[in-house]
């Protein structure tokens, strides 16, 4: 990611712009053994704090540090540890066999597929969720670069086995399990 890109997250987290606890988090984290979880994109750490407040050791990366000090923040008066890394998704290498739980709300890297997958441990689980091409509707100055095709999920994280796949309209979502 560019030094303009993490300025402009920066800025967004600046101007009071924050993340939310995501649904399908809600719906599918029980699938994975409660242990070492890892966000990424956390932005203000929501899901994060929610995992860690659920028992799980929790690692959460950001590209925006305003992001990551309000997580931080966060945190701090929820009462949970997080370890909140600020760090280029493009530069930082995951952890291999690491993970219980791996999760990824509204950020697409492709490169990075293969990476998460060596990040879980056998048995752990994927939760993914981002726009997909049909987002380019709603808002026609989205980069279509961090768009999916439709059906794309199951094909970037084809050796995961398949627990969940949805295309709603301008979102897709995969949830699947690392095979033992």
């Amino acid at each position: 990611m560019s030094v303009e890109d993490r300025e402009r997250w920066d800025k967004r987290y600046a101007g009071g712009w924050k993340t939310q606890l995501h649904r399908t988090l809600l719906e599918f984290y029980h699938l994975a053994p409660v242990g070492k979880a890892l966000e990424l994109a956390c932005g203000t750490g929501e899901n994060a704090v929610f995992l860690a407040k659920v028992g799980f050791n929790v690692d959460a990366i950001d590209v925006s540090c305003v992001a990551i000090d309000k997580a931080k923040q966060r945190a701090l008066e929820e009462g949970v540890q997080v370890n909140f890394i600020c760090a280029d998704l493009d530069e930082y290498k995951l952890s291999t066999d690491t993970y219980h739980l791996v999760i990824n709300f509204y950020y697409l890297n492709r490169k990075l597929s293969e990476a998460i997958v060596k990040a879980l441990k056998p048995g752990g689980i994927l939760i993914f969720e981002t726009y997909n091409e049909k987002h380019i509707i709603l808002r026609e100055d989205f980069n279509p670069l961090y768009l999916l095709k439709c059906g794309e999920l199951p094909d970037l994280f084809k050796d995961l086995e398949l627990i969940y796949h949805a295309e709603n309209f301008n979102v897709s979502t995969f949830v699947g399990r690392k095979i033992t």
